[in-house]
């Protein structure tokens, strides 16, 4: 006797099921592997990262910020190292992402290969599940899955942290203007939850720096924090330029470890 319908259908099921998990835990594994500490290891610095991602004051005060990755590279061995971290991190996913794009199409297992990978970078079990912040997966997995909207969210959010004197907070604002897109011009579930899940992926790793960020304004030295981030990456560095030359950033930077008098 043949199969019924039903059976077929829960069959498939059970398939798409079975997918959906071997290609999330692909997308943890593949997501764990830090690239920035495999450059770190291949320049042969000799340097710790842990230490490199605090802010050291000159009264020896010190906070831990978020997250290993290009920006911390950045600090250690200067932008042409970093550069080669945000690559592979932007790589591990836009390669897999395609692929499965290519294989499957019409699935949505890159949104769940992508969302599993953001969740190894930030938890990845090869380094006791302390990684970084994801934003180069993420792009990365934009570039193929929302390359139009991902582009006019960074634009919008950009404009927007320049016009309010907070160019840092266009790191925030992208993500829900993302999910605002797939929603009202694609009308896209799947892609506003995929956002969403992104978003809050992104605050969970962004912890830590909001609790370093709290210190700071309790001890009433909030701009000096500003300048800290401001300088902390190359997109940071360019949004205080471009800050600066539409005249919306007067202030001086203020020297990082030293106490406004």
């Amino acid at each position: 006797m043949g199969e019924s319908s039903e059976d077929i259908l829960v069959e498939g099921l059970q398939l798409e099921i079975s997918s959906a998990l071997v290609i999330a835990l692909a997308g943890y594994l593949i997501g764990s592997l830090s690239g920035a500490r495999a450059v770190t290891r291949l320049a042969g610095a000799g340097v710790s990262l842990d230490e490199a991602r605090r802010h050291q004051a000159k009264t020896g005060e010190a906070g831990t910020v978020s997250g290993i990755g290009a920006s911390t590279v950045s600090s250690v061995l200067g932008l042409k190292y970093a550069g080669l971290v945000a690559l592979f991190d932007i790589l591990k996913a836009l390669i897999p992402v395609i692929l499965l794009r290519l294989l499957l199409p019409g699935q949505r297992y890159d949104l769940v290969f992508s969302l599993f990978a953001i969740i190894g970078h930030i938890y990845p079990i090869y380094y006791r599940f302390d990684g970084g912040r994801g934003l180069s997966l993420m792009l990365g997995s934009l570039l193929v899955i929302e390359p139009i909207g991902m582009i006019t969210a960074l634009l919008v959010a950009t404009l927007l942290g320049v016009l309010i004197n907070q160019p840092h907070t266009a790191l925030f604002l992208w993500l829900p203007m993302l999910a605002s897109w797939s929603w009202f011009v694609r009308g896209d579930i799947p892609a506003l939850i995929y956002a969403i899940l992104m978003m809050v992926l992104f605050l969970l790793a962004e912890i830590p720096e909001m609790r370093l960020a709290m210190q700071y304004r309790r001890q009433g030295r909030m701009d000096e924090y500003t300048q800290v981030i401001l300088a902390s990456t190359p997109q940071m560095r360019m949004m205080k330029r471009l800050a600066q030359r539409l005249r919306f950033w007067d202030k001086e930077p203020i020297n990082i470890g030293e106490r406004r008098k």
